[in-house]
């Protein structure tokens, strides 16, 4: 994958909503996407996204907001979330596909065809993450192995 993935800073948000504490793939994609220029938002559980303000994990590099685990409008909540901020990415791990889907649902044109490549498809699947528009031609479907980490 080449070192810088886009030729301009780019929104990506994804979508995890891990069980049991699980949130080290999604930490480890947010690190390297950053570390490449990406602009992040991880949209997870009101506990990891606390936790995550406690320790100062994001070191400013990122933003985190936990709203996916409200039982009554975690949909509403994503779209009034990122309604001035649209995501040009929407990465969702196999916990949070519902949402991500519905709220991006009305977000058209993302990704381009230079933004996900192959090699970018690969690396998201590693950790158990796909994206939004799915596109399975550019990259190999890989089951959900986030709980395996």
């Amino acid at each position: 994958m080449a070192e810088q993935l886009c030729s301009r800073q780019r929104h990506v948000a994804i979508f995890a909503n891990p069980r049991r504490g699980q949130a080290l793939p999604a930490l480890a994609v947010i690190e390297e996407l950053v570390r490449r220029g990406y602009r992040v938002t991880y949209a997870t559980s009101s506990e990891v996204a606390a936790r995550l303000a406690l320790s100062d994990a994001t070191e400013g590099r990122w933003d985190v907001v936990g709203f996916l685990d409200d039982s009554s409008s975690p949909i509403s909540l994503a779209r009034g979330y990122f309604a001035d901020d649209r995501p040009d990415l929407v990465v969702y791990d196999g916990t949070a596909g519902e949402v991500a889907r519905a709220a991006a649902d009305t977000w058209d044109g993302r990704p381009d065809d230079e933004f996900v490549d192959g090699p970018f498809g690969e690396f998201l699947t590693r950790f158990g993450l796909a994206f939004l528009p799915e596109k399975p031609s550019l990259y190999r479907v890989v089951p959900n192995r986030v709980a395996a980490y």
